[in-house]
């Protein structure tokens, strides 16, 4: 944390953090009540992906607005592009003929794949831009 930004900052930022956590549970009951989005896809499951990656992009505002667009290609390519990709894989299989694994879609259904979404929402803003 930087000390620059002062305790107003982090207080807003907590206060939105609480906020989006509160909100998450109409969102999740929205998204299990509406017709399936897409066509082959369960509602909760495409929730889970939307909420865990907006609140990787939330997270990374903890250290401040982005500032300017500088693109980190390790940081890229190796956190984000791989974390995404197994972020939508369970769409990408049921609309694209890929190789489905048995093992991945247990994976889906236990907290762990929570952490692929909030991962990539993370790596995606902080390989794009850098804070002020």
């Amino acid at each position: 944390m930087n000390n620059s930004k002062g305790i107003f900052y982090y207080i807003a930022w907590m206060i939105g953090a609480c906020l989006l956590v509160y909100y998450s549970g109409s969102f999740f009951a929205m998204m299990d009540q509406q017709r399936t989005i897409l066509y082959k896809t369960d509602n909760m499951l495409l929730a889970n992906m939307i909420y865990a990656f907006a609140f990787g992009l939330y997270l990374s505002l903890l250290n401040g607005w982005p500032a300017r667009r500088k693109m980190i290609k390790p940081l890229f390519f190796g956190v984000f592009l791989p974390c995404f990709l197994i972020l939508i894989y369970p769409i990408a299989s049921s609309y694209i003929k890929i190789i489905a694994v048995a093992e991945y879609y247990h994976l889906v259904r236990e907290r762990e794949f929570f952490f692929f979404g909030l991962m990539s929402g993370l790596t995606l803003m902080k390989s794009f831009f850098t804070t002020r």
